[in-house]
C-alpha cells in the first residue's frame, strides 16, 4: 500500500514487519535525519501504523526490532518527539488488564546422596616388575631350589570406585563410601487468583472468606506493623489482595498488597480494610516478557499458613508469587 507521491511504505502487518521509507537524507525542511528506538508498551499493531502514519514524514524509516518492539524509527527529530507523543497518548486509552496471581509452595531439603559412578580413590601399591632368575643349589644334604626373587617394584594405581587398604596380609579392596549433600525443591501449587483491573485503578481479589485462626492473624499484623495494640482482638477475618496495574514507560506494573477484611463495628456499614504494607510488592512484566516471579516481602512460612490458607507451607517451605498480565486496548485508537 502507498501514501503520498512516489514513496513506497509496507504496513504493520503482523507481530514482526518492517516500514522502509525512501533514502533517507532529512526531511522536507531540510532537518537532519536522527535514529532514535521508540517504546510501543502493549498498543496492537494497527494503532502503530495509525501514529506512524499520522507524525513521520514520507522520508522516514520504521520497523519493529522484534515482535515485542521496540519501534526503531529514522526521521528528524521533531517527527520523533511528535511520534512518542502520540503513542504515549494511545497508552492512555482504555483498557482492561486480565491478572493472575499464582501462589506456589517450593518445599526444599537437603539430601545426601551416594553418587551413580564413585569417585575415584587411588592408592600406590608396588608391583615387581623385575625379578633375579630361579636357582638349584647342590649341597651335603640334598638340592635346594630357590624361587625367582623381584629385584625392582612398579607403582601401580587401583582403578575407579575402590579404596585401597593395607592389613597384615597384604592389599586388598571395597567399595569407596563417598556421599555428597544437594538441595532437592518440590513444588506445587498453593493458590491461583485472577483478577480484570483497569489501569490505575485498584482492585480486590478475595483470598480466604473466613481465617481459621483470627488471632494467628492478628499477632501477624500486630508483627508486621499494620495494626497496633490498641486494636481490638478479632473474632472473625477475612483475607485479599488489592491489586492496581500501572504503566511505566510502555512497561507494566502490578502492585499486590495485602490486606485483611474486618466485618464493620456497626451492623449497614462497610466492611473494614486493613493494608499489610510491609508485604506489599510491585511486579513489573512487559510486552511479550514471561511471567514474573518473585516473593513478597517480608513474609514466611507462618505468613502464608494464616494468610493464604496453605497448610504445605512448613518453615523449610518458600512460597512465590508469579504475575501474568498483560494489556488489552478496547475501541480504536484515540483521534
Amino acid at each position: 500500500m502507498a501514501y503520498g507521491t512516489g514513496v513506497r511504505t509496507l504496513l504493520l502487518r503482523a507481530s514482526l514487519v518492517v516500514l522502509f521509507g525512501a533514502a533517507v537524507a532529512g526531511d522536507a525542511a531540510g532537518q537532519q535525519a536522527v535514529t532514535d528506538e521508540v517504546t510501543i508498551g502493549f498498543l496492537p499493531v494497527e494503532w502503530i501504523n495509525a501514529a506512524v502514519r499520522k507524525t513521520l514524514s514520507p522520508q522516514s524509516r520504521a520497523a519493529l526490532t522484534s515482535p515485542t518492539g521496540p519501534l526503531r524509527v529514522t526521521d528528524s527529530a521533531e517527527r520523533l518527539e511528535l511520534l512518542k507523543a502520540k503513542l504515549l497518548d494511545f497508552q492512555r486509552a482504555p483498557a482492561l488488564v486480565p491478572i493472575e496471581l499464582t501462589f506456589e509452595n517450593r518445599a526444599r531439603r537437603t539430601v545426601q546422596r551416594l553418587p551413580a559412578d564413585q569417585p575415584v580413590v587411588e592408592r600406590g601399591i608396588p608391583v615387581p616388575d623385575r625379578y633375579d632368575p630361579p636357582r638349584i643349589i647342590a649341597g651335603p644334604g640334598g638340592v635346594t631350589v630357590v624361587p625367582a626373587q623381584p629385584r625392582s617394584f612398579t607403582t601401580r594405581r587401583v582403578g575407579p570406585g575402590t579404596s585401597v587398604n593395607l592389613n597384615p596380609t597384604g592389599f586388598t579392596t571395597g567399595e569407596a563410601e563417598v556421599r555428597f549433600s544437594e538441595t532437592e525443591t518440590t513444588a506445587h501449587l498453593a493458590r491461583r487468583l485472577s483478577v480484570s483491573g483497569v489501569i490505575g485503578k485498584p482492585s480486590t481479589v478475595s483470598v480466604l472468606r473466613q481465617v481459621l485462626d483470627p488471632a494467628k492473624l492478628y499477632a501477624l499484623a500486630l508483627q508486621r506493623g499494620a495494626i497496633t495494640n490498641a486494636e481490638p482482638a478479632w473474632t472473625a477475618a477475612g483475607t485479599e489482595l488489592l491489586v492496581t496495574p500501572e504503566l511505566s514507560g510502555g512497561a507494566l506494573v502490578v502492585n499486590v498488597v495485602p490486606q485483611i477484611i474486618l466485618p464493620p463495628a456497626v451492623a449497614g456499614q462497610p466492611p473494614r480494610r486493613i493494608a499489610i504494607s510491609a508485604c506489599a510488592a510491585a511486579v513489573l512484566t512487559a510486552r511479550g516478557a514471561p511471567p514474573s516471579a518473585g516473593l513478597l516481602p517480608k513474609t514466611d512460612p507462618d505468613f502464608y499458613r494464616v494468610f493464604l490458607g496453605t497448610a504445605q507451607a512448613v518453615d523449610d517451605t518458600i512460597t512465590a508469587l508469579t504475575v501474568t498480565a498483560s494489556v488489552q486496548y478496547v475501541g480504536g485508537p484515540p483521534q
